[in-house]
């Protein structure tokens, strides 16, 4: 009888479209009583979670979770991220340079690829150029970036308490919010383009140089406004590291999974999960319909990647709320 009440549900999910001129159709019906989130899944980052009424970014109102996390659990426990030297060590880029791209880790064989391409990203003393947002840096050569991290700000969260279909997937663009981990990250869309620079700073890469962001080992780093931001799935990221022939650096900050594992909600309100073996049947936007711990009756979720680079879920099936992500 269960399985039934699976395959009915992952029925309707996936025939949506067919009703989507149906108002009362519009919202998922695979939801438990208690509802989808629990204060219980958060770690002690979280402050608070109640329901608001907040309006949908299809312009209807909704009952939403309002979420708020101090900090983002991860204990200052960052790097590394851009080395200091050609012969040190550093973080991992997504590179999309002519020669070698993909993710990378940021060391002397990425450095001299660079170099080969024509950005000046290592001094004559071996030193790599660093900005840390101090205002110090030198615009007239390549930086690695490395923004500061603020252990203190506070973060709201807006989720839909019932998780409403949209008439066509969300496709999540470069640094485009997905959703929150366990301990209150924001999980992000790509990162910035190595070549064609972060967004955030209007073009900053000129055609001789470039400015490009570094990343922890487990796939995050701080936003310049001081948040930590997530824009891989940490706790199967030693299995991408590996599919990605990177084994300079691990990712120590994220426990691996060994199984099935919840590591967060996307903004739309349907749950993510790592699995230590990828399903073969997920869906175009790495989701499928099945139980897991948590939701014994099943739910729709969607799955981590163990070999992309980037491994988000690369769209989503629901309607976020407008607003859906403040600092303080």
């Amino acid at each position: 009888m269960r399985l039934s009440i699976i395959l009915i549900t992952l029925s309707a999910l996936l025939c949506y479209a067919c009703n989507n001129d149906d108002e009362e159709t519009n919202t998922s019906t695979d939801i438990p009583q208690d509802g989808i989130i629990q204060e219980s899944y958060f770690n002690s980052s979280l402050v608070s979670m109640e329901i608001v009424s907040a309006e949908l970014e299809d312009g209807t109102i909704a009952d939403c979770y309002q979420i708020v996390f101090t900090g983002d659990g991860i204990d200052g426990d960052q790097g590394p991220y851009c080395p200091e030297t050609i012969n040190d060590i550093g973080g991992l880029a997504v590179y999309d340079g002519e020669t070698n791209p993909g993710l990378r880790n940021i060391a002397s064989a990425l450095l001299n690829d660079m170099e080969t391409d024509g950005w000046d990203i290592v001094d004559e003393n071996g030193n790599v150029n660093v900005d840390d947002f101090s205002g110090a840096a030198d615009r007239t050569v390549s930086n690695c970036l490395a923004a500061p991290y603020d252990p203190t700000l506070t973060f709201t969260y807006l989720i839909p308490v019932t998780p409403k279909l949209a008439t066509s997937n969300d496709e999540i663009t470069e640094i485009e919010m997905i959703g929150l981990t366990l301990n209150g990250s924001q999980m992000t869309g790509d990162p910035p383009s190595a070549v064609n620079g972060p967004a955030m700073f209007g073009g900053m890469n000129t055609s001789d140089e470039i400015s490009f962001p570094s990343l922890d080992p487990c796939g995050g780093h701080p936003d310049p406004a001081g948040y930590y931001h997530a824009h891989f799935i940490g706790e199967v990221m030693n299995q991408v590291l590996a599919a990605n022939n990177i084994s300079e650096v691990t990712c120590t900050l994220y426990l691996q999974t060994s199984g099935t594992t919840l590591v967060g909600f996307a903004k739309d309100g349907y749950p993510i999960y790592a699995y230590a073996d990828m399903p073969a049947d997920l869906d175009e936007c790495q989701g499928r319909m099945a139980t897991t711990p948590e939701y014994p009756d099943g739910i729709y979720h969607y799955v981590a990647s163990t070999t992309e680079a980037p491994n988000m879920p690369p769209c989503l099936k629901g309607i976020a709320a407008r607003n859906n992500f403040q600092i303080q």
